[in-house]
C-alpha cells in the first residue's frame, strides 16, 4: 500500500477510536479540579494521545489497541493540564512582578497641578527603565521582527549594558532589589521574605533605585531613553 494509502488507513482509525477517546475525556472531566478548561480543550489533549497510540500501536503484540491507548489518552490529557496551568502560573507571576512595578512607581506623590507634566514625564521613564532592565539580557521580540534593525538591537544593547552598570553601583539594598526584581523576575512579596523586609519596605527600595537611576540618566548625555 502507497503512502497515500497508507495515510489514509491512519485517518480512518483514528476516527473510528475517536468516541472511545471522548468516553476516557469525558471520565477525566468529570473528576477534574481545575475549572479553567473546557470539554474541548480535554478533547483535544485526548486527541493527541489517541493519535500517539495510533501511531505506536503494534497489531502484531498481544494487546488489545484500547488497553494500549487507554494509558497514552490519560496522560495526554494530564500533561496538557500540566502545561496549560505552568503557562496559567507564568501569566499570573508576570503580572503581580508588573503589578508590584507600577505600583511602586506611581505612589510618588505628584505634588500640584503644576507639577503632574513632570510626574508623568518621570513616571514613563521610570518604567521605560523597567523594560530596559527586563530586556537587557534578550531582545524583545518586537525589536527582532522587523529586517532593517541591526543598530537598534546594537543601541538597545548598549543601553541595557549602561543601564544595568548604574545597577551595580546603587546602594546595597537597592541593588539587590532590583536584581532580585528584575533579574530574577520575582515579586516584591518574594524579594521581601528572601531580604527579611516589609513588601513596602521592598516597594520603597525599589521606588528609591529607580528614582536614583533616572537621575543619573538624566546627568549622563550619552544614554538616550527614546531610542
Amino acid at each position: 500500500m502507497g503512502e497515500g494509502g497508507g495515510d489514509a488507513v491512519r485517518e480512518r482509525i483514528v476516527a473510528f477510536y475517536l468516541p472511545f477517546a471522548r468516553m476516557l475525556t469525558a471520565k477525566a472531566f468529570a473528576r477534574r479540579t481545575f475549572i479553567e478548561l473546557e470539554f474541548v480543550d480535554f478533547l483535544q489533549y485526548a486527541a493527541i494521545g489517541l493519535i500517539e497510540a495510533v501511531d505506536r500501536f503494534d497489531p502484531a503484540r498481544a494487546i488489545k489497541f484500547e488497553t494500549f491507548a487507554t494509558p497514552r489518552i490519560n496522560g495526554a490529557i494530564l500533561n496538557g493540564i500540566a502545561t496549560f496551568t505552568e503557562k496559567q502560573e507564568q501569566v499570573r507571576a508576570r503580572q503581580r512582578v508588573t503589578s508590584d512595578r507600577v505600583a511602586s512607581v506611581k505612589e510618588r506623590d505628584p505634588g500640584s497641578a503644576d507639577d503632574l507634566f513632570v510626574f508623568l514625564a518621570e513616571l514613563a521613564v521610570d518604567l521605560a527603565l523597567g523594560f530596559i532592565l527586563d530586556s537587557s539580557d534578550e531582545m524583545p521580540e518586537d525589536l527582532s521582527s522587523y529586517p532593517d534593525n541591526t543598530y537598534r538591537r546594537i543601541e538597545m544593547s548598549q543601553l541595557g549594558s549602561r543601564v544595568k552598570a548604574l545597577v551595580d553601583i546603587l546602594p546595597d539594598k537597592e541593588r539587590k532589589v532590583v536584581n532580585y526584581h528584575y533579574m530574577q523576575q520575582l515579586p516584591f512579596d518574594e524579594v521581601a521574605a528572601i531580604m527579611n523586609l516589609s513588601k513596602g519596605r521592598v516597594s520603597q527600595l525599589h521606588r528609591s533605585a529607580i528614582g536614583r537611576l533616572r537621575e543619573s540618566i538624566d546627568n549622563a548625555e550619552q544614554i538616550d531613553l527614546s531610542c
